[in-house]
């Protein structure tokens, strides 16, 4: 099993060779905003000026609040830092679930029997993200899950078919949809059928990822450091890509580990997840180490819930590379 996560702005991919996306469907972003320095005042008695050193306000956007429908934080890259850092869904725990049932599957799934067990999975996934995010005031649309076959892209969605890949979900935040293909999924590359239920719930936990990035409106925020860091700093650039791509992979194993252990992933596939062997570095400038994302893995499956496990915002930047 060898992985690499790809894809691009628009949607979320698992694939060999891809570099990952920052977010779902959101193309438009504003203009950043600088506070303006305070005017230097006159004083002296003697009519001469005294110049003041300038001060400098923090935006309406530098502690993180749910953006409303075409909303755009307009922040300084610090203070979109500093949001990241301490966001809500940087502490605390993700709950329990106390029922969780994904049915036995072959390896080789038809489509029926795929969707039976993503449905149930989903399920699952929900009870997790939905009390998380009610816990922390942030909305909660769950995601629906359909199963095609490529490249019979399903005309009802909302986003563009060009987009889609025959090789990775589709995550459609715009009809908030996960678009499955016949034939993706970790469960494939193992032999024995006790190990499947379990690998697709991890595999659809990594959906679910994006899904809480774009509920809790967060995404917006990571997009916005992005974009203030493209022209002016691409290294930070490049390790806010990193750090956002590793989270999502913490949060996915966190999840998956919340449900009861007869659902939960089973130790063949977390230890292959969690091996450096299973990685490829993808391609520069969006490249991270296997041992690095292994690393992050790894951290969730062993977390206990706890998000402050995948808080890559405030990592040492040689943990994150």
């Amino acid at each position: 099993m060898i992985l690499v996560v790809g894809g691009g702005i628009g949607f979320l991919v698992l694939r060999r060779g891809d570099p990952e996306p920052v977010a779902g469907d959101p193309t438009t972003t504003s203009d950043s905003v600088e506070p303006s320095d305070s005017e230097a005042s006159s004083s002296d008695e003697g009519n001469a000026s005294a110049e003041e050193t300038p001060t400098t306000e923090a935006s309406d956007y530098s502690e993180f609040k749910v953006l409303g429908l075409g909303e755009f934080p307009e922040a300084t890259p610090e203070e979109l830092l500093g949001v990241m850092q301490d966001n809500p869904l940087t502490e605390g725990g993700l709950p329990d679930v106390g029922e969780c049932e994904p049915p036995a599957t072959p390896t080789s799934p038809s489509q029926e029997r795929l969707q039976a067990v993503l449905d149930a999975a989903s399920g699952c996934l929900n009870q997790v993200w939905s009390v998380a995010s009610s816990d922390r005031g942030s909305p909660w649309t769950a995601p629906d899950v359909v199963v095609y076959t490529w490249p019979d892209v399903p005309s009802s969605s909302s986003c563009e078919a060009d987009t889609f890949a025959e090789d990775f979900p589709r995550m459609c935040n715009l009809d908030s949809t996960i678009y499955w293909p016949v034939g993706y999924g970790t469960a494939t590359d193992f032999e024995d059928e006790a190990h499947v239920p379990g690998a697709y719930l991890w595999d659809l936990a990594y959906m679910y990822s994006n899904a809480a990035s774009w509920n809790s409106t967060l995404v917006f925020y990571q997009g916005e450091s992005r974009d203030q860091y493209e022209d002016t700093d691409p290294e930070a650039f490049d390790d806010a890509w990193r750090r956002n791509s590793l989270q999502w992979l913490c949060w996915a194993s966190a999840a998956s580990m919340q449900v009861p252990s007869a659902a939960q992933p089973s130790q063949e596939p977390r230890d292959a997840l969690g091996s450096p062997d299973a990685w490829e570095a993808g391609e520069p400038p969006n490249d991270i180490t296997p041992e690095t994302r292994a690393r992050w893995i790894s951290a969730g499956f062993d977390s206990g819930g706890d998000l402050a496990t995948c808080n890559t915002w405030t990592a040492e930047t040689e943990t994150v590379s």
